[in-house]
């Protein structure tokens, strides 16, 4: 059970019985309010103000203007190729299709030296690290 769907439905029935309440002891409407009240009526269109035939033919001649397009040719954000993929490029590699759902090949293994020195805060630190793990396999 939610409570508080329940709880707004109480108060706005509450709300709803003061209102109400509060009309039954006033009676009628002050005199004040009644003739504010017919006199908003009075003014109050009762729909759309017709146009004059000036008015109409201002109107169907701005609709037809040419100055509303847009300042800019619009330009397109997305490409999507129809068709045929190219033929890869001679000399690459051929890639094999996975099937649905097999696994990826992990990647390639990341030794822990090499980690170390991306991890180091300057430039020149990871340089220097990279250079010394470059000396220590050439020298293996």
């Amino acid at each position: 059970m939610k409570k508080i769907p329940t709880l707004s439905l109480v108060a706005a029935m509450f709300g709803a019985s003061l209102h109400l309440f509060a009309l039954a002891q006033s009676g009628a409407p002050p005199p004040v309010a009644a003739s504010v009240a017919s006199a908003a009526s009075a003014q109050a269109p009762t729909g759309p103000r017709v146009l004059t035939p000036t008015e109409q033919r201002n109107n169907a001649d701005n609709a037809s203007a040419p100055d509303l397009r847009p300042d800019r040719p619009v330009v397109p954000q997305i490409s999507v190729p129809f068709g045929r993929a190219p033929p890869p490029p001679p000399g690459s590699a051929p890639s094999t299709p996975r099937r649905r759902g097999e696994a990826a090949p992990p990647p390639a293994p990341i030794g822990d030296a090499a980690a170390r020195c991306e991890s180091l805060a300057s430039d020149l630190e990871r340089a220097a690290c990279r250079k010394r793990l470059a000396q220590a396999k050439a020298s293996h």
